[in-house]
């Protein structure tokens, strides 16, 4: 598991550490910034990208779009330039360095001037006390910059514009966020087609919004490293129970060896199957968390650089970068993974005729019928059709088509109470990280109640040639909720409508079945199954097909109704004709969960591992699983 560090108030340290390139390891010449926020030397960044296209950070591995003019279009990192500057003021001793007036290495350098722009040796500094042109610079002694009471960003050079050479960036372009030139303002940027103001004037909102940004994630590293733990146990804990499997797999070996030679070895293959698939898995999930935390402190090491010793060119430059950095990762909820992938047990099987007998199997365990919810009383289910658990309650709440209501239960499927005010043909539900509730109805709207149950407004969806669901004979039916917190509409008109949770329309995909059910999973994904198609399609949120699932070869019939994910991205899909079946992020079988359903619609799970089904006509089943 890699190190992470706590993310606390920057030191002259830290700022010295951002100005090393993360290929070459050395101090970096001519840097180059990424969107991701990382700088690397552009001789570096030529060797590892080539255009057209794109290509990794090698430190993040996120995706990053070439610029029209390859790497050299990337924004120059003034920002590092002047680290470096700031480096030299406490490393001159040791090496040593032209002055900028007389151009000497002979000399020891003693001060820095404003005005020259560069480090004066004594001589040229007793020129600039005594010549009447010269007595006029500002000249700052190495003490008094190594004191700390000079405002280190009066000191360095003002930043250039890499169009116009020589001019100044003193301006700030609102409409394409990013620091112009006084020959940009008549050129590139011109008003009123672009609306710019002094750097001066953008900074200060600026900054203030990126230091509200950098506090609303600082509680994010803290999560991440407990997520980050927690999958390590969960590994940890998948090596000790494949161990001691192992451990009973091979006492049982012993009595049975020669007769089952065999099955042991077949027995010891599947074991080995189990551990590595599931240990990839954990493996997965541990490299996103790190890559997370990496992407993390990067983001904050730079702000708070930038908010402690940054110009106000460096705000300006990196505030359109780290606003939208900070505020997705603000957004970020790290996610665990299932506790199951630590299990792996070993069933001996029955002494007995040992000519005819196996020494057992390996499984990592099973699901079984915990519980029947709404069989009777208030909380009757006749005719059930969606389902969702509250991410906040762990609350189950089931759509009930004939009842025209929502019946809500606790985790454990003890009736609670219902939602009926302007209700007439829900089909499914789905509940925000802020427990609000959102239904879709055959009527083509879709209902919104507060997190209390109390109705509050409705609106409808949005067709592909712009019209709207309760004008175009459509009837909502799937429903689910984004990573991004954003709404995804099912229509029986082959489309899925994508909305703001204020019920805005944002986009719209066709599809080429009727989204009965939808899903989404944490790669960016979208599934959805038609209660009258045998597959469910797995697509990117343009609509493009990126897999299929298809009948599984033990299924004895196959009618795609509910669909679910878990955070280890195994996906289960209900058969109306009975049966829970899952499937790998690619649609890969994995196996049957149980055939112990009828008329299966919506499935949901609860927590990690227990699972909600909802049968049409008959009460919905809640299924543990067990060692």
């Amino acid at each position: 598991m890699a190190d992470s560090k706590p993310l606390s108030d920057p030191t002259e340290e830290d700022a010295l550490s951002l100005i090393d390139c993360g290929i070459c390891l050395a101090e970096m010449e001519k840097p180059k910034a990424l969107p991701c926020l990382h700088s690397f030397c552009l001789k570096c960044l030529k060797r590892v990208a080539h255009p057209p296209g794109s290509f990794i950070c090698p430190l993040c591995q996120e995706k990053i779009p070439l610029p029209p003019g390859g790497v050299d279009g990337f924004r120059d990192n003034f920002f590092i330039n002047q680290m470096k500057e700031r480096k030299a003021i406490f490393t001159i001793g040791q090496i040593m360095m032209p002055c900028a007036s007389c151009g000497t290495t002979d000399r020891q350098v003693a001060a820095r001037c404003v005005d020259c722009n560069g480090f004066l040796c004594q001589q040229c500094v007793h020129l600039h006390e005594t010549i009447e042109p010269l007595k006029v610079h500002t000249v700052f002694t190495l003490d008094e910059l190594r004191s700390g009471t000079v405002d280190m960003s009066k000191v360095m050079k003002e930043e250039c514009c890499q169009k116009h050479k020589g001019q100044v960036l003193r301006w700030y372009c609102k409409t394409c966020g990013t620091p112009i030139c006084r020959d940009c303002t008549v050129m590139e940027h011109r008003h009123p087609e672009h609306d710019y103001v002094t750097i001066e004037s953008a900074t200060e909102g600026q900054l203030a919004e990126i230091k509200v940004l950098v506090a609303n994630c600082k509680g994010l590293s803290h999560q991440i490293d407990e997520a980050i733990t927690k999958t390590q146990q969960v590994k940890d804990n998948l090596k000790k129970t494949a161990v001691e499997a192992k451990k009973q797999l091979d006492e049982a070996k012993e009595c049975y060896l020669k007769a089952l030679e065999k099955n042991y070895k077949s027995n010891t293959n599947k074991l080995a199957e189990i551990q590595t698939k599931q240990s990839e898995k954990i493996d997965d999930a541990t490299k996103s968390l790190q890559n997370l935390q990496s992407k993390l402190i990067n983001a904050m090491d730079v702000a708070n650089q930038v908010i402690q010793t940054g110009s106000k060119h460096d705000v300006v430059s990196n505030y359109t970068t780290l606003c939208k950095t900070l505020t997705q990762l603000q957004e970020v909820r790290p996610t665990g993974i299932s506790k199951g992938l630590s299990l792996v047990k070993f069933k001996a099987s029955q002494k007995g005729n040992v000519d005819n007998m196996n020494l057992g199997t390996i499984s990592n365990g099973k699901w079984v019928v915990e519980k029947e919810i709404g069989k009777e009383g208030q909380g009757k289910i006749r005719n059930g059709l969606g389902v969702a658990v509250d991410p906040n309650t762990t609350d189950i709440l089931i759509a009930d088509y004939t009842d025209k209501t929502i019946k809500v239960f606790d985790s454990d499927g003890n009736y609670k109470r219902v939602l009926q005010d302007n209700l007439q043909t829900p089909h499914d539900v789905a509940v925000s990280s802020d427990g609000f509730h959102f239904i879709t109805e055959r009527k083509a709207y879709v209902k919104v109640f507060s997190p209390d149950g109390t109705y509050l407004k409705q609106f409808p969806a949005t067709s592909p040639d712009g019209k709207s669901s309760h004008t175009d004979g459509s009837e909502l039916c799937g429903l689910t909720i984004d990573s991004y917190g954003n709404l995804l509409v099912g229509s029986s008109n082959n489309y899925i409508s994508k909305h703001r949770q204020d019920g805005t329309h944002i986009s719209t995909i066709k599809t080429n079945i009727r989204p009965w059910f939808l899903n989404t999973m944490s790669k960016g994904t979208l599934l959805w199954s038609g209660n009258n198609s045998t597959n469910v399609e797995i697509v990117d949120y343009k609509g493009n097909l990126l897999h299929t699932i298809k009948v599984p070869k033990d299924a004895k019939s196959w009618q795609t109704t509910g669909i679910c994910c878990s955070d280890d991205g195994i996906i289960y899909v209900s058969s109306y004709q009975g049966g829970i079946y899952i499937f790998t992020e690619d649609g890969e079988y994995l196996g049957c969960v149980t055939t112990d359903v009828t008329q299966a619609e919506g499935i949901a799970l609860i927590k990690d591992d227990r699972l909600v089904v909802v049968q049409n006509g008959n009460p919905a089943k809640i299924f543990s699983y067990v060692e």
